[in-house]
Order: structure tokens, then sequence, then C-alpha cells
């Protein structure tokens, strides 16, 4: 496990920093956009700088592309989980739908989605490029997809504690549902991850949810009553519902996952 140790030091390193940044911007004069992008980018530098270190070489990564389907899946699933989640919440009354929300489909689609992968792809270089697949040969499926994903909650703790990430609900609900839907998204990204043998589908599933979920669905919906900024939202109430459902389902088939370990 000293790869794995090398790591989360590097991580909180070069996060610790990262988060001042975020969290200075305006006072330091530095733009909250590029100094979001080299916090999302702390993960990968330091599965580098491990690989590096430990292996002398980044082919652990998964830099191939993999088979087509798996990339696909990857980039339609947000749109899939994202309709059911929020058509529940519109259907139920929960949310209501935001009938003055425009949207411009070059600008949506295709550069968001450019924009999205860049920095996407910094956090999936780290938690699927490195930390996932590692963790999987040393624990298996299960235990390393919890852990994996209690390790990718707690990065996220200190700009949610600051109030830059995710403010709609009070702070402690807010944590917690936050802990329990990244565990359970976890599971689909080192699911897909592990099966492609790339790297590029978390990165891509990543960028899509950023995507579909921040710059659609959201503005699409707006508050009913009380319960909406508890049910609406990346870590609201009914995306971790259907997150634990697809857990579920990629947990059962973690049998046709390569390798030796797969509990």
């Amino acid at each position: 496990m000293k790869k794995v140790l090398t790591y989360l030091l590097l991580v909180l390193t070069l996060s610790s920093v990262g988060y001042y940044l975020v969290l200075n911007a305006k006072v330091l004069g530095i733009s909250p956009f590029l100094s979001m992008f080299y916090l999302m980018w702390c993960p990968a530098l330091a599965a580098l700088a491990t690989y590096l270190i430990h292996d002398r070489s980044l082919a652990g990564v998964g830099w191939g592309l993999g088979k087509l389907q798996w990339l696909a899946l990857s980039y339609f699933l947000p749109l899939a989980y994202g309709t059911i989640a929020y058509g529940a919440i519109w259907l139920t009354g929960l949310g209501l739908i935001n009938g003055q929300y425009q949207f411009n489909f070059l600008s949506l689609v295709i550069v968001g989605t450019i924009i999205n992968i860049a920095f996407a792809a910094g956090e999936e270089i780290g938690w699927r490029g490195f930390l996932a697949p590692e963790l999987y040969k040393k624990m298996g499926y299960t235990a390393s997809c919890l852990l994996t994903g209690v390790i990718w909650a707690v990065w996220h703790f200190p700009i949610i504690i600051a109030g830059s990430y995710l403010a709609k609900m009070p702070l402690l609900p807010q944590l917690l549902l936050l802990v329990v839907t990244l565990i359970a998204m976890s599971f689909v990204f080192s699911w897909l991850r592990l099966i492609s043998g790339s790297v590029w589908t978390a990165v891509l599933l990543h960028a899509s949810h950023n995507l579909y979920v921040q710059r659609l669905f959201d503005p699409m919906t707006l508050g009913s009553g009380p319960l909406t900024k508890y049910i609406a939202g990346e870590s609201g109430l009914a995306l971790t519902f259907v997150f634990l459902i697809l857990a579920v389902i990629v947990w059962s088939q973690r049998k046709k996952l390569p390798g030796p370990v797969k509990l």
C-alpha cells in the first residue's frame, strides 16, 4: 500500500494549495475558473507523480480508448439517469420545470463537453486512473469502491464547508448525502473503468454528469417548496437513489471484471 499512501499524501499536499486558491481567488485576483481547474487536476498530478516514483511508467493509468460501446455508455448514461431522477421530481411536483430556461445546443453539448472533459480528466486520472485500480488489486471490487468513494467525498469537503460548492441545503445533510452519493457513484465509475480497461470511460462519465446535471437538469428545475433543495441537485435524494440502484446493478455484475480479485 506504499503507492496508495504516496498518492494520498501528494493529493493532500497539492490540494491544500488548490483549496486556498479556490477559496481566496477574488482576494488574490486569480480567476476562479483557473483556480478550480488546478484543484481538479491535483488528483491527476498526484497519480502521475506516484506512478513515476514507484513504477517509472505511466502505463497503469489506462490511456487506451477501449471499446466504443463503453465510451458511448459512459457519455450517455448521465442523460439517462438524469432524465429518470429529474423526471420523477417534476412528475411528483417536488420540483417544477423552468419553462424560461433556454440553451444553445452547440454551446451546451459540443463546447460544454470539451470543457468538462478538460476539467474531469484531472480528477479521473487520479481517482480511476490510479486509486480505484490500485485498490482493486489489493482489496477487491466492493471494498475498493467503498474506500474510493469515501476518499473522493472527503476531498470535496473543504470547498463544501466553505460554501463554494453544492450550497443548496444545510451543511450536515449535504455532507452525508455527498458521501452516500459518491460511494454509489464509485461503484459505477470503477466498474466502467475496470471492464473497459480505459480511464476515458470515467472521464467521459464524470464530464457528462457535470455537464448535464449542472447545466441542463438543475437549471431546468425550480423549487416548489422546502423539500426541493433536499431532492434535486447533485447530492439530492433523487440522484442518490438512482445511483444506489445503479451501484447494485453493477455490483451484481462484478464477476465479469478482469483480474483475480472480484469480491
